[in-house]
């Protein structure tokens, strides 16, 4: 799971996708990803990006101002204690107008009507700015646990794996043991990680192991973010992501953002093939023959293909890179 300070996600066109409900203030729905399996045993593992892409319902909305990390909300009646952050994190802060837009940082404690963030955000919220207080989304209710589980159990070289981009900007595999002691585990040291949180804009990439697709389609519903949003690309790290709006984006909206160059040089951007289930990296190539070329053969690569469920970004520039686009969703 990344946690870069002040993360912040992309918005791209307005939603399509599965309306629960839909009123003026917020827009309602949910988002389905089958997830798809060998076709026949023997057959290599099956990858899948499960975008998260939607949020939780806001547990406050309204003005704030900060004082370095000690955000003072306006009208506040939060209970004390409710958002203190332990192994990971259960809520964040998303600044929603201002310069600042967009931005969120993890909550660490609280009382009534203040929160202490992970960031220094006064810079943002020097005068009253609205934000809104919202629930993290976790690795369960993606994927489930117990008897909600949609993926296959079991030992850790038999399970089903999910990975998740960690701080230090490396990939991390989990899964979920089943019999004693069962519950999602750090595949590397096997200790629970009971609260995996999916940060917004993250992408989940599913290595389905059996030949079978599995029964339930991954089911996330929630709130489509209405701010301006912002992609952020880490210089020296794997950054994986999703578009948070659920409509198609390709590897052209990219274009812009990623440093060209050689197939040593330029960052990566990968993706799955649907047609064999196997990752696959492409470049942006510059100066003669320049755009998008497949990292191993060389060949162009598609830009037409989806990628708004997910993708992984390798940034080798010493740069961040950042993608800011508008909203399509009024407030």
């Amino acid at each position: 799971m990344k946690k870069t300070n002040l993360l912040a996600v992309l918005a791209l066109a307005f939603p399509a996708f599965t309306f629960a409900q839909t009123v003026s203030t917020p827009v309602v729905g949910f988002v389905s990803t089958p997830i798809k399996g060998t076709g026949s045993t023997g057959n290599p593992s099956y990858f899948s990006f499960i975008p998260v892409n939607l949020h939780k319902a806001p547990v406050f909305s309204g003005n704030a101002t900060a004082l370095g990390t000690t955000v003072t909300l306006e009208g506040s009646t939060l209970s004390v204690g409710a958002l203190n952050s332990g192994s990971y994190p259960t809520h964040y802060v998303r600044i929603q107008t201002g310069t600042g837009a967009g931005i969120i940082s993890d909550i660490v404690s609280n009382t009534s009507n203040t929160i202490v963030t992970n960031d220094d955000l006064s810079s943002y919220l020097s005068a009253a700015t609205q934000v809104a207080i919202i629930p993290h989304v976790l690795l369960t209710d993606v994927l489930g646990t117990g008897s909600s589980l949609i993926l296959s159990g079991g030992a850790a070289n038999t399970a089903d794996l999910v990975y998740l981009v960690g701080a230090d900007g490396a990939f991390k595999s989990y899964y979920y043991k089943t019999g004693l002691g069962a519950g999602w585990k750090d595949s590397g040291s096997g200790s629970a990680v009971t609260g995996l949180v999916v940060y917004p804009s993250e992408s989940i990439l599913v290595e389905r192991k059996q030949s079978s697709d599995t029964a339930s389609a991954a089911t996330l519903t929630g709130q489509v973010a209405q701010n301006q949003m912002r992609l952020n690309f880490s210089p020296g790290e794997f950054n994986s992501s999703a578009n948070p709006f659920p409509v198609s984006m390709t590897l052209a909206n990219l274009s812009s953002v990623v440093a060209g160059g050689s197939a040593s040089t330029a960052d990566q951007v990968f993706s799955v093939n649907p047609a064999t289930g196997q990752l696959t990296a492409a470049y942006y190539k510059t100066g003669l023959g320049a755009g998008w070329k497949d990292v191993g053969s060389g060949a162009p690569a598609s830009t037409a293909s989806d990628i708004s469920g997910g993708f992984i970004v390798q940034r080798k520039a010493s740069t961040t890179a950042t993608l800011n686009t508008n909203s399509p969703v009024s407030p």
